[in-house]
This record gives structure tokens, C-alpha cells and sequence, in this order.
């Protein structure tokens, strides 16, 4: 076990550890709902697998809400010992592992329903207890390479899903996805157990926390659009780029989707270094905002060139400033976040409440996209992204730095 620093500084060796954990946490829930679970019902043969599949999204979005703010909200009441919030992390992990386990079994509706129930629970009791210790034990002045660090772990969640694959059957495939959760938690729960020193509250709380507030306001409502953008992009990425010509003809649907797979692991690898660079950065300029409203920029911008350019090489650029910008701007905005809480006392609570905007896009999104696409196409769909995505640059000017 290594103990804590004396200095307010982390170790380089704890942000990463703490990055590999986070990225156990995509890890947790990417393959499970975007392969596992989908195959799952497709397997058992309940009737509208489409509509079955939906269902269990909505159920899980409004667990994942509920129990997000549970799990911080608990993980403050109830964190007081030397290891702070990690023994609430080990139980959400023991809890995500024993959902795989109902998923292999369910054979009913309900049963998937109640699966998909419970792996929320356990997921959001590891993650929101897991976030909620960085806003406690890293330093502002190093919040901005955690969230860089943080950012380039999300690729391992598109990762995990091959290796993951490569098992030869359903139950093996939970539970290498089991497997690779315990390996990328089990560094940083088994080197840092202790806690290390607390993040000081404000000099002035009661001053402090209604500018902060005000603050958080404008975050999550920027953070919530930057979303909504990104759920109706990812979901209809590949029905968009079926519609461009690639050397003047539209490809079939089998070949665009290999292109559209290369397309995202390429973003994904290019995003990595960004992200810590530009975390990094933002740490030596003491700000944040103006890198933030750049990516929310960068964004916007990739959606008004796709919706204007029909030409795969073209499209592909417009795509690749969308979605390295908006995977910048959530990363780095997390971390941000938690230099904003009002109180020291419930960061777990208050980071629930942010986590919303990661929850309220799967219910708020497919309403959106459905009418748009129905009445003005891609084009328009793509250009209101593209509005919600620059309004949210907008909003981040809003917010002072502390």
C-alpha cells in the first residue's frame, strides 16, 4: 500500500491509476449495452426485440438517474474512515459483477428489465462514490490533467468491446466484461486505500456557494446540450454517413459501417493526447473556460461541415472536429465541475445531480432526432445540433472561474 502524499499534490502514479479505474467504469457499462444486452434479447426471442431493447434504455436512464444521486448522496453521509469512499466503490463493483450474472439468466421480460435495474444501481454506486473522490483528493491545479487522463480512457470502453467479443459464448462474454471491470479497478482500490488529504472548502462558504451555484447552473445546462448532441450523433452516425457519396456514389450499408468503425477508432486514438495535453494546459493557465468554450466550438463547427458537405472526405473531417471536440469538452468538464461545488459536505449528491445530463440525453435525444428527421432530414438535424453545440460554448462564458 502506498501511503498518502503530505503535499496536496497527487502522484502521477495515483491520476493514472484513478484514469485506469474511471476507464474500468466505461468499461463496466459499454459492451454490456451496446452489444451484450442487445444480443441478449435478440437471442431469446421475446417478440419486438427494437421496442424491448428501448424499453430497457428508458428503465435504465431513469435507475442510472435515481441511483447516481443515491450512491454520492450516501457516499457523503457515510465516508468518514480512512478509506473514504472506496469501500462504496468495491460494493458497486461487487454489484456490477453480480448484474452480469442476471443478465446470462434473464428469460423473461421482466427478468431483462429487472437485469438491466439492477446493473444500474451497481454501476452508478461504484461510479458516482468514484467521482466524487477526485473532487475530494486531487488539487484544482491538477484537476485538468486528471480530466485529460480521464477523457483518454473512454476509448478503452470501444477497446474492451473486441476483446470482449473474441469470447466463444454469451456468458463467457459477461464475464471476460466482469474480468476486465475487476482488472482496471483493482490498482488504484489496492495501492491508494487509504484516503489521501482532503480538497480545503472556501474561505467563505455562505459568499461562495450561491456564485458557485449560479455557476453550476450554466455547466450543466451547457454540459446537458453538449450531450444531447452527442446521443443523437452516435446513435444515427451510421444512417448519416450511408447517405454520403464516397467517389460520387453511396456505398451499401455493410461497407459504410467497416468505414464508419475505422472512422471512430481513428477519433478515438487522435483524441487521447489531446485530451491530456489539453488538460495539462489548462492546469498551467489556471483556466478552464476558455479551452472548454473551444471545444464546444470545435464541435459545433463539425456539425454545420457535415450538414453542408455530402462528400465522404469532406464529412469525415466535419466529424472528426465534432466528435474529438465534444469527447474534450466532457472530460475536461467533469473535472471542472468539481472545482465548483458549493459544499464540500455533499459532492457526491451534487455530482449526482450534474450526472443528469448524461442520463436525461437517452430519453430527451430520439424524441428530438425523430421529428427532425421526419420532416427536414439530416441537414436540419445536424445544423440544431450544431446551434445546441455553440449555445453551450456560449453558456461556458457565463461561468467564472473560481
Amino acid at each position: 500500500m502506498v501511503a498518502p502524499p503530505t503535499g496536496r499534490r497527487r502522484p502521477r502514479l495515483w491520476l493514472l491509476f484513478y484514469a485506469l479505474a474511471w476507464g474500468g467504469g466505461v468499461v463496466a457499462y459499454t459492451p454490456l449495452l451496446t452489444l451484450l444486452l442487445p444480443m441478449r434479447i435478440a437471442a431469446l426471442g421475446l417478440g419486438d426485440k427494437v421496442g424491448l431493447l428501448s424499453l430497457a434504455a428508458v428503465v435504465g436512464a431513469l435507475t442510472a438517474s435515481v441511483a447516481n444521486i443515491g450512491a454520492g448522496a450516501l457516499s457523503d453521509r457515510f465516508s468518514g474512515g480512512t478509506g473514504g469512499r472506496r469501500p462504496w466503490i468495491v460494493a458497486g463493483v461487487v454489484g456490477a459483477v453480480l448484474a452480469y450474472g442476471l443478465v446470462a439468466v434473464a428469460d423473461t421480460r421482466l427478468e431483462i428489465l429487472g437485469a438491466v435495474a439492477l446493473f444500474q444501481l451497481g454501476v452508478n454506486l461504484m461510479l458516482a462514490p468514484l467521482s466524487a473522490l477526485a473532487a475530494d483528493e486531487v488539487p484544482d491545479s491538477q484537476k485538468g490533467l486528471l480530466g485529460g487522463l480521464m477523457g483518454a480512457a473512454y476509448p478503452l470502453g470501444a477497446l474492451s468491446g473486441v476483446v470482449v467479443m473474441a469470447a466463444s459464448s454469451p456468458t463467457a462474454r459477461l464475464a471476460v466484461t466482469a474480468l476486465l471491470v475487476v482488472l482496471l479497478m483493482a490498482p488504484f482500490l489496492a495501492v491508494f486505500r487509504v484516503r489521501a488529504p482532503l480538497v480545503s472548502s472556501p474561505v467563505d462558504p455562505a459568499v461562495v456557494r450561491s456564485r458557485r451555484r449560479r455557476d453550476l447552473v450554466a455547466l450543466w445546462g451547457a454540459r446537458l446540450l453538449v450531450q444531447i448532441a452527442g446521443a443523437i450523433m452516435f446513435a444515427y452516425l451510421l444512417y448519416y454517413f450511408e447517405s454520403v457519396e464516397v467517389g460520387g456514389r453511396v456505398l451499401d450499408a455493410d461497407r459504410m459501417a467497416v468505414r464508419v468503425a475505422w472512422l471512430c477508432g481513428v477519433v478515438a486514438v487522435v483524441t487521447v493526447p489531446l485530451s491530456v495535453a489539453l488538460g495539462r494546459w489548462s492546469d498551467l493557465a489556471a483556466a478552464r473556460t476558455p479551452f472548454l468554450q473551444a471545444c464546444a466550438g470545435m464541435a459545433a463547427a463539425g456539425l454545420v461541415v457535415m450538414a453542408l458537405f455530402t462528400d465522404w472526405t469532406v464529412a469525415i473531417w466535419g466529424y472528426g472536429l465534432f466528435a474529438v471536440g465534444s469527447a474534450i469538452f466532457l472530460a475536461l468538464q467533469s473535472t471542472f465541475a468539481m472545482q465548483l461545488l458549493p459544499s464540500p459536505g455533499h459532492r457526491g449528491r451534487d455530482l449526482g445531480v450534474l450526472n443528469l445530463t448524461n442520463t436525461l440525453p437517452s430519453i430527451l435525444g430520439p424524441g428530438l432526432a425523430y421529428v427532425v428527421l421526419g420532416s427536414g432530414g439530416f441537414q436540419s438535424l445536424l445544423l440544431i445540433l450544431a446551434g445546441l453545440a455553440g449555445l453551450a460554448a456560449l453558456l461556458m462564458g457565463l461561468v467564472r472561474e473560481r
